[in-house]
């Protein structure tokens, strides 16, 4: 009862000569907000730099780019290329490059900035075996895994070694023309053949790659004949200068490139079967 008077005491005070419930009992007036125009924003008077395209900062005031460029190097081969393969290690018969693929590498700091892409990329794109795509060959490569393929146009120049993986039993995706021109002049190349079952087909895929040439180190391994896999090392090791011309067996059996069991090579090794019909179709 107390509590009820004090309240009708309190809220039936009069204020400023007017009780507060008629003030209350009045419409509310709700402060109008105050629209922003463009002289209220406000505007940066520092003047923009507009970067060139190429252009790349020397970062004078970063503390990284104050190390030497010799220490940086090893920096960059810790993250890129911390044990790749030797040349000479990838020209020895029983090394493959599917096993020289490294565990952890860290192409990330190529995306830092443009001055350590320029100082860092080489390293990633000219010392590891890439694998070529099946049927797009160099045009799709990946280093570790085909889910993170290397797409950027201006580095697909940089990589010289390549590995890749064609089936005899299936049709290829791809022409004597593109497999010629994808991995002639290369670094390393290493073919490797296989198929669904032994003898299922005839080795006509093979026959794409005769037009390649200038390889240093060129290997053809698998489920492949080994006169065939020798022959077609030493023709993709050839000059890209030399003129490429079928050579029939009586002249080749003069040159002692191959055993004396030889007929024409276009007709044993890449055309004597039909795939169609022999392959696991």
């Amino acid at each position: 009862m107390a509590t009820a008077y004090y309240y009708a005491a309190h809220f039936n005070k009069p204020v400023g000569g007017c009780n507060v419930q008629s003030q209350i009992l009045e419409s509310p007036s709700f402060p109008v907000k105050k629209q922003k125009t463009t002289q209220d924003i406000p505007v940066s008077t520092t003047p923009r730099h507009f970067v060139p395209a190429g252009y790349v900062d020397g970062q004078q005031e970063s503390i990284f780019f104050r190390l030497p460029a010799e220490l940086r190097h090893e920096i960059y081969k810790e993250l890129l290329c911390p044990n790749p393969p030797k040349l000479q290690e990838l020209a020895q018969s029983n090394h493959h490059a599917h096993a020289s693929t490294p565990v952890a590498v860290y192409p990330a700091i190529l995306s830092t900035c443009r001055k350590i892409h320029e100082e860092a990329a080489d390293l990633l794109y000219t010392t590891h075996v890439f694998h070529a795509h099946s049927s797009l060959l160099t045009s799709l490569p990946h280093l570790s895994s085909a889910a993170k393929p290397v797409v950027c146009p201006s580095v697909l120049s940089k990589i010289k070694r390549w590995q890749l993986t064609v089936r005899l039993d299936t049709d290829p995706r791809f022409n004597v023309a593109q497999a010629t021109a994808a991995f002639s002049g290369a670094e390393y190349f290493e073919l490797r053949v296989w198929q669904s079952m032994f003898d299922a087909c005839d080795s006509s895929v093979l026959g794409l790659f005769v037009g390649v040439r200038g390889v240093k180190i060129a290997k053809v391994c698998g489920s492949t004949n080994p006169e065939l896999a020798r022959w077609l090392e030493s023709r993709m090791m050839q000059p890209i200068e030399q003129k490429d011309e079928r050579q029939s067996c009586r002249s080749e059996e003069e040159r002692g490139e191959i055993s004396d069991k030889k007929v024409d090579v276009g007709i044993e090794w890449f055309g004597g079967r039909d795939v169609w019909a022999f392959g696991n179709r």
